[in-house]
């Protein structure tokens, strides 16, 4: 928990910091840049090589695709191979989804895609980033940026012949920032260039008030506890006695209570499957409800299970429902399988 919240910090604070501070601050994003000439929609001829070191850049020139023409394309020991590709290249999709959602995106997004593109999942190179998060409505807006592989088909191959293994591909997204699309990779998002970890200055002076949030409320937490040890230390004797009266009138109390109190420890199973029964679309229908305590889970059929877990997460009686289990599409009924665990909030 402590990590998660400077993480969150962290992304607060860069919130505030200037653009151009941020792209100062990037890690090295040295590489040998292949940026086809041309759109990508017919297979390029001809491509421009250009060389990046410490944020500058030096045209090396173009290269035919054909023939031996990429042979004389410098080889850079231990940079990566990228492409470059134009916004053009691109195709992008805004998609709006459940704020739970956020927690699995690239697995919902990967599930949604034959829904949302006319592409599978496998016949893409894709990545996503968010664009606008509303708590309100707890609602998530989701960029997916996408090329078809059979497009860059006949580039990567050309490369990969003469030893050239681009693992990803840049994509500039307006005159500030780029965002990086893997070629190797199942399409999980990639971190934004304009988002990434401070250096120095900015870096230390995030991580000074990140220490300084985090250090103060031990320090003051510190300081009351002494306070109170030396008053527990003057009654010890008085607060024992009262802990052993208020441990026998907690034994002694009544029957319905007791029962109470081990509904609770069950999770009241009733009180979920009521639940979940206002709670599920009329197009889902439970196969298999398990509890054990406080967790559930749920197994059936939907004709939408995407939608299953922004229902789910809006209740107050359960609470981080996820996918345990790769969701399967039946066409013939049409329905899609899906496993889904939650727990029971007290």
């Amino acid at each position: 928990m402590f990590r998660e919240f400077l993480s969150w910090w962290g992304r607060q604070l860069a919130e505030f910091v200037p653009e151009q501070w941020r792209r100062f601050a990037s890690p090295s994003n040295d590489a040998l840049l292949i940026a086809p000439v041309g759109p990508v929609t017919a297979p390029p001829e001809t491509v421009a090589v250009s060389l990046r070191r410490s944020g500058r850049e030096n045209v090396l020139g173009r290269y035919a695709l054909t023939g031996n023409g990429l042979l004389g394309v410098p080889r850079p020991a231990g940079l990566p191979a990228v492409l470059r590709l134009a916004e053009t290249d691109v195709l992008s999709k805004t998609v709006t989804l459940p704020l739970a959602a956020e927690r699995d995106l690239s697995q919902v997004l990967a599930f949604e895609m034959e829904r949302e593109t006319p592409f599978s999942a496998e016949e893409i190179f894709w990545t996503h980033r968010v664009v606008e998060r509303d708590r309100q409505h707890g609602r998530l807006s989701a960029q997916l940026l996408l090329v078809p592989r059979a497009r860059l088909a006949a580039l990567i191959e050309a490369l990969n012949r003469t030893g050239i293994l681009p693992k990803r591909a840049e994509v500039a997204i307006g005159a500030e920032r780029s965002v990086l699309l893997p070629l190797d990779g199942d399409g999980r998002s990639e971190t934004l260039r304009g988002h990434r970890m401070l250096r120095w200055p900015a870096l230390a002076l995030c991580a000074g008030l990140a220490l300084a949030v985090a250090v103060t409320p031990f320090a003051r937490q510190a300081a009351s506890s002494a306070a109170l040890d030396e008053t527990i230390a003057k009654g010890r004797s008085a607060a024992t006695e009262a802990e052993t009266v208020r441990r026998e009138i907690q034994r002694l109390s009544g029957s319905a209570e007791l029962i109470d109190s081990e509904r609770d420890k069950a999770g009241r199973p009733l009180e979920v499957l009521a639940a979940l029964t206002q709670l599920l679309p009329t197009d889902t229908s439970l196969t298999e409800f398990r509890q054990q305590q406080q967790k559930v889970m749920l197994s059936g059929r939907s004709g939408g299970a995407s939608r299953l877990i922004g229902a789910l997460a809006a209740s107050d009686r359960l609470r981080n429902p996820s996918f345990a289990a790769p969701v399967t599409r039946i066409d013939a009924i049409p329905a899609e399988i899906f496993t889904i665990t939650a727990e029971v909030a007290p």
